[in-house]
């Protein structure tokens, strides 16, 4: 008699599902697991180059900013409200004495009263010169004339306003009340040379004309020269903001008096982009002394321990920190004569008084050994870290081993499961065998129990 098996080990009594599985896992199982402790390691590997990548990195872009390094200076004022100063490309340090005895200001001109900001006046042309009067007379400077065109879109003393604001010229306007009207206020640039002369195309424009004389506009501030003396040499300019007196040193008036200005090498970038350096590469000497080494307590070897590339890496960028620094004065013809010296951990320090006091002794020799150091090493490290770079390659390398491990899992998992399969049909074709010769087996035995009442009827017939 036969049977269906719904559920594998029903006939046999057998757990199949469990003895297939750990058929399986005996048959494949180390493989899988030595397959996934590879993988684990790498990932690992992968992992601690992440962080060494990285420290390159903050290693390369300081060395970028020594490459980058200038002989700037910073300037101070002992009056900062009597003059500020700035520095730019071509300062010198030094020490001036600045005495301001007049500020630079600019003509301001006012029209006579109108009745309301929106009073209408004439059409035409107004030209704009700029120049100076002397007896009576003007004379212009090199600046072009401006015509500011007043139709009947914009014939009020508003509207001529904009018009001249909008021409952006360097003449301000403005509608003022006084009190008793409204005016047209007119402001020009500052210096003697930048006074106005205004003329129109049509009379009834001639309100808002100037020329100096009493008709028109009214002069209500005159223009003036800054006045001042550096290191007692007269100066005089146009602007209050002077650029071309010191070379490299612009100074901004912004009251009469007197300060000394000071102007000075700029150190503390320098100091802070060397630090920036010794903590990129203290930060790659802690991860490669984590990564690189064995404790001997806890008996752990680092995960990139004896690694070829690590140690190469290392290799350079040590030399690189002790190698003589080519076109460097030969005052500081190394990173130590700067303050910088490796300590036996691997890691970097830096004396920032033997630094400052290089800096103070011969700034721009200083700058030129930290130029040189930051090209010469950076060279080397993008050499490593580049697109053909050993580190780049180990990578590289890494990934493909991690890709060649998923593959492997792959390709194993399909075998496991085809495994798994075929073992579960045997095992099921033995369980349905099993069933049906249990059933075969009950019949029987049913068959046979009836057999003694059989006997027993026969017995009592022959008696």
């Amino acid at each position: 008699m036969s049977g269906i098996i719904s559920s594998p080990g029903i006939g046999s009594g057998l757990d199949i599902n469990s003895i297939v599985s750990k058929l399986v896992q005996a048959d494949y199982g180390s493989q899988q697991t030595q397959i996934k402790n590879q993988e684990s390691t790498l990932n690992a590997e992968l992992s601690a180059y992440g962080s060494i990548n990285s420290d390159v990195s903050s290693i390369s872009d300081s060395l970028t900013s020594l490459q980058n390094l200038s002989a700037s200076y910073g300037a101070s004022s002992s009056a900062s409200g009597v003059v500020s100063v700035a520095t730019q490309s071509g300062a010198a340090p030094g020490s001036y004495n600045v005495n301001v005895t007049q500020l630079a200001s600019a003509q301001s001109l006012a029209s006579a009263d109108y009745s309301s900001p929106t009073a209408t006046v004439g059409t035409g042309t107004l030209t704009f010169q700029f120049g100076s009067y002397a007896n009576g007379s003007f004379t212009a400077n090199s600046n072009a004339p401006v015509q500011v065109n007043i139709d009947s879109s914009n014939n009020t003393l508003q509207g001529v306003a904009n018009a001249i604001n909008q021409a952006n010229f360097g003449v301000s306007a403005t509608i003022v009340n006084d009190g008793s009207g409204y005016k047209l206020a007119l402001t020009s640039k500052t210096g003697s040379n930048n006074e106005l002369n205004i003329s129109s195309s049509n009379s009834n424009l001639s309100a808002l004309t100037y020329n100096g004389g009493s008709t028109g506009m009214t002069q209500t501030v005159a223009s003036a020269d800054a006045k001042l003396s550096i290191n007692g040499i007269a100066v005089s300019s146009q602007s209050n903001t002077i650029t071309d007196a010191v070379q490299g040193v612009n100074f901004t008036l912004g009251a009469t008096g007197s300060a000394t200005v000071s102007v000075t090498p700029d150190t503390n970038s320098v100091i802070n982009a060397v630090q920036a350096f010794v903590k990129a590469y203290n930060s790659y000497a802690q991860d490669n002394s984590k990564y690189n080494s064995y404790d001997s307590k806890t008996k752990q070897a680092g995960i990139l321990l004896g690694d070829a590339t690590l140690r190469t890496l290392t290799s350079q960028l040590q030399n690189g920190v002790v190698s003589p620094i080519a076109g460097a004065p030969a005052n500081y013809s190394n990173l130590m004569a700067l303050g910088i010296t490796a300590k036996s951990d691997g890691t970097l320090s830096l004396n920032t008084s033997q630094l400052t006091t290089a800096l103070n002794t011969d700034y721009s020799g200083v700058i030129t050994a930290l130029q040189g150091a930051g090209k010469q090493l950076g060279g080397a490290v993008s050499s490593m870290t580049g697109a053909n770079g050993i580190l780049t390659a180990r990578t590289n390398t890494i990934n493909q081993q991690l890709t060649g491990l998923q593959n492997q899992l792959s390709t194993l998992s399909t075998q496991m499961q085809q495994q798994q399969q075929m073992l579960l049909t045997q095992y099921n074709s033995m369980d349905t065998l099993v069933a049906n010769l249990k059933n075969t087996g009950s019949y029987l035995t049913q068959a046979l129990a009836s057999l003694p009442s059989v006997t027993s009827s026969s017995s009592s017939k022959k008696a």
